[in-house]
């Protein structure tokens, strides 16, 4: 017995120890993200101050600059004349901007004033540790406490220029929204100190004027000589354990830590002693010797409801499987039956109408649109399965801001105009009119909210659409795209689902538009592919606006060339042409397709007929190849492979376009790896079918 009752103390004092050094080990982690924190603030400041002396800007355009810049309504930028002290805030409008938060430290008439003073000096000559913080002191904007970390900027004052000192204001309270102890520490505390022993961030049960009063108070009452040790301490160490009570009275741990050696901020933490002492911990051992046989007793039985646990657990995961591929088929059962129904209704309608042209035409326009709208859906479906497998990929090339929205303004214009609505638009002239970016997930981002928009807009509401350009640095620009519109707008609840696959707002307005509900999920997916940001403001009745924020390369200005690609002015015709498409109603397509452009083509129907044909055939027989992927025998990108192992008077440097039904970024490298020269998605899209006619005519594919 007594073995055990030692080493149940022994166990005692080692848990002790171990919360306390997890304690401390918490601590330590709440000042590195303190730390990692600011310096990432300052990291801002810095670049903006890097950015406005480069631009030679003055004072108002300089708090213009910061107004547009600085996003985050809880931080402030501010610019202070380091010789007066006089200052201006980004956050007050054109005019407005004086603040007199730092002229009340000029004449250093307080010990708080000079050190406030000094530090800002600090940061301004560049002197000290490059870890510097000036606070905490009160803001003029909401009137609460803050730190502020900053850089030294110029601004150009008629023909010359003086420096200035930026600052980047953080509340006290967003450093302290980061910190959270365990659920075992209940009673735990953390701020930030001076090694003066004056509050930078203040713990609620801090109760004082200063750190140094606080322990005097509740611990050495008059006997400031004890004090003066502690605070000696205090400046002298760089981490320490001290024994304090605080103002209840508890016997507390008190753990201090710099954040730099010349940095003269602390981090402290304390905890009541008590919260380090185990409960119960001598009583572990004897719990164990008396345990043990009634585990031994009750271990099958604990087993068997483990198992029964796993069983009702593996079951509700199947029914609720089974429920979302029921929820899935359902409103695919619908959405793809909807058009299907409208592609051969039509059709059949227009089969029993050939002897009125118009009306025909008019069932084949119906049925066509129903197709495209089909397309969109499938392509909807197999996006987000690619997306939530891991397997999307991006493919960034050079885009044209100009033409881009030229494009989404073709497309949404009919639109708004058949359902009788206004559309009004601000696009400005961009800095950067190119950037790198995937010219067709853009589209998709921007054509999902567009089309919203008409959607759930009633005729005789209004959609405006606006884009807006930051310039970040010299290679990136912040694209804003925002479009807001007059419709129904949607409830507070759909809005917290509204970007979860299939989801649709229940009202009789929404069941009479139509719409699968994949649309937001995909932009949302997409923006995020890109590391961007999308809002959403809403109400029932009062309409709806999205705003998506992209940062975006800058790309190099395009060379200018004559003429446009694909257009139905240029002539492609006169050119013979290989086939390799093993399906017959895809090869009857293809043929009509290349006969209206005037050219002519000869079909094989698997690779290995391609290849046999195009070996045996002198060159300048066929000008190009039009190539399947999926095909039986051998493969589009096996045949490709073999034809470029060809010699130049085999036919083996014949231009070659895929012209297949894989149409994901992966397929599309997959089939230019194999030597392919292009890549045509199926349904073959006119334009880009002329396009390459032109390039194989002109011999530059």
């Amino acid at each position: 017995m007594a073995v055990s009752v030692s080493y149940a103390r022994q166990l005692h004092r080692e848990q002790r120890s171990t919360k306390r050094d997890e304690f401390i080990a918490t601590v330590e982690s709440m000042k590195s993200v303190s730390q990692n924190y600011l310096d990432s603030e300052r990291g801002y400041a810095e670049n903006w101050s890097a950015y406005i002396t480069k631009s030679g800007m003055n004072l108002p355009q300089a708090l213009e600059f910061l107004r547009k810049i600085n996003t985050n309504s809880s931080r402030f930028a501010h610019i202070v004349d380091m010789d007066t002290l006089q200052a201006w805030s980004a956050y007050y409008p054109a005019g407005q901007e004086e603040i007199d938060t730092y002229s009340k430290f000029i004449d250093n008439a307080t010990d708080y004033a000079q050190r406030m003073n000094s530090s800002m000096r600090e940061i301004f000559d560049g002197t000290g540790a490059k870890f510097r913080v000036v606070g905490k002191y009160r803001l003029n904007e909401n009137l609460s406490n803050a730190v502020s970390v900053g850089a030294r900027v110029t601004l150009r004052i008629g023909d010359g220029s003086k420096d200035y000192l930026l600052l980047r204001a953080i509340p006290t309270d967003v450093l302290q929204k980061s910190w959270m102890f365990p659920a075992e520490y209940p009673s735990a505390e953390v701020g930030i100190i001076t090694r003066a022993g004056e509050y930078v961030v203040q713990s609620p049960s801090m109760r004082s004027e200063n750190f140094l009063d606080y322990i005097r108070v509740y611990n050495f009452q008059d006997d400031y000589n004890k004090m003066y040790d502690f605070a000696e301490e205090l400046d002298r160490c760089e981490i320490g354990v001290l024994h304090y009570k605080d103002f209840r009275g508890e016997d507390c741990l008190w753990y201090f830590s710099s954040f730099g050696e010349d940095s003269k901020l602390d981090i402290v933490g304390f905890i009541p002693e008590a919260e380090l002492i185990p409960e119960n911990s001598a009583w572990v051992l004897v719990l164990i010797v008396c345990g043990c046989l009634m585990v031994l007793i009750v271990l099958d039985g604990v087993h068997l409801l483990w198992v029964n646990r796993q069983l009702r657990e593996a079951a509700r995961l199947a029914r609720q499987a089974s429920q979302a591929k029921t929820n899935f088929l359902s409103a695919m059962s619908h959405d793809i039956r909807t058009p299907m129904n409208a592609v051969l209704s039509m059709t059949a309608i227009a089969q029993r109408n050939l002897d009125d042209p118009a009306y025909v035409a008019q069932c084949l326009n119906k049925a066509s649109n129903a197709g495209r709208q089909l397309l969109t859906l499938i392509n909807d479906v197999l996006d987000i399965s690619k997306i939530e497998s891991g397997k999307f990929v991006l493919t960034p090339t050079d885009v044209s801001l100009p033409e881009l929205i030229s494009g989404l303004l073709e497309i949404i214009t009919p639109q708004v105009q058949e359902k009788g609505q206004r559309l009004t638009y601000d696009v400005p002239e961009f800095a950067s009119p190119q950037v790198s970016a995937d010219p067709i997930r853009l589209n998709q981002i921007y054509i999902n909210l567009l089309t919203n928009a008409v959607k759930y807009t009633p005729p005789g509401g209004s959609i405006h659409i606006s884009f807006r350009e930051e310039p970040l640095d010299e290679s990136h620009v912040h694209l804003i795209f925002r479009i807001s519109d007059t419709g129904i707008g949607m409830s507070p609840e759909f809005q917290k689902q509204m970007y979860q696959s299939f989801a649709r707002a229940v009202s009789t307005q929404v069941n009479r538009t139509q719409g699968s509900g994949l649309g937001l999920a995909i932009v949302r997916q997409m923006v995020e592919l890109m590391d961007g940001t999308i809002d959403c403001q809403s109400q029932v009745n009062q309409g709806t606006t999205f705003t998506v924020g992209l940062s975006l390369p800058v790309a190099r200005q395009p060379d200018t060339c004559a003429g446009e690609p694909g257009s139905p002015d240029v002539d492609v015709s006169g050119l013979h042409l290989l086939v390799a498409e093993d399906n017959d109603m895809n090869w009857e397509i293809v043929q009509i397709l290349l006969a209206e452009c005037g050219d002519s083509c000869d079909r094989a129907k698997n690779g290995r007929v391609c290849l046999d044909v195009i070996s045996s055939v002198p060159p300048g027989t066929y000008d190009a190849i039009f190539m399947d992927v999926q095909m039986p025998e051998m493969t589009g990108l096996e045949a490709t492979r073999k034809i470029r192992t060809l010699p130049a008077e085999k036919n083996g440097n014949i231009p070659i376009v895929a012209m297949t039904a894989d149409a994901f970024a992966e397929d599309v490298q997959a089939c230019l790896a194999s030597g392919m020269n292009g890549h045509i998605a199926k349904p073959v899209d006119v334009s880009k079918l002329r396009q390459y006619l032109q390039k194989i005519k002109n011999h530059t594919l």
